[in-house]
């Protein structure tokens, strides 16, 4: 078992909570979290690119937290959770920008139709190699983070979701 893997483990080595999402199951897993991550952050506006960092090392272990309960005797290695935090604070940081509201509503309708897609089938749409298994959960509460932590984002800064006039 890897001693940076996610497992029941991180209560007692809190380290975990951050190194399961570094830890992968072979270059072709972390290969498509990197792509997957590299998306956002490159649609991501200049001024925004270190705040989603930020945002990231913050949500990791509240996405590890969230993912445990329901490992059981698994474990969970990878940054799928994280990219999903991603699209979602990009996309919502996007479409509050009326210049950008498209591309927001781009990787916003991509992320909620995997979510859907993942849902219907019980199953990550990623076909995983041996070995590795995707963790629907996982994605579900990154989109669900990367919103949460998007809102008071564009509260403070003055953003709102564009309106029709």
């Amino acid at each position: 078992m890897d001693p940076f893997a996610l497992t029941w483990e991180a209560l007692r080595e809190p380290w975990r909570l951050w190194t399961c999402h570094l830890a992968h199951f072979g270059w072709e897993h972390a290969l498509a979290n990197l792509i997957a991550l590299a998306v956002p952050a490159l649609l991501a506006r200049r001024e925004d690119q270190g705040r989603l960092i930020w945002i990231l090392l913050l949500a990791a272990p509240l996405l590890s937290l969230l993912v445990l309960p329901g490992l059981g005797q698994d474990q969970y290695r990878g940054a799928s959770g994280l990219a999903c935090v991603a699209w979602a604070w990009v996309g919502l940081c996007l479409l509050a920008r009326r210049e950008s509201a498209a591309m927001g509503l781009t990787l916003l309708g991509g992320l909620a139709l995997k979510l859907a897609l993942e849902a219907a089938f019980g199953r990550g749409l990623v076909v995983a190699g041996p070995g590795w298994q995707t963790l629907p959960a996982a994605h579900f509460w990154g989109a669900l983070l990367g919103l949460t932590t998007a809102l008071p984002f564009l509260w403070r800064s003055g953003s709102a979701i564009p309106r029709r006039t």
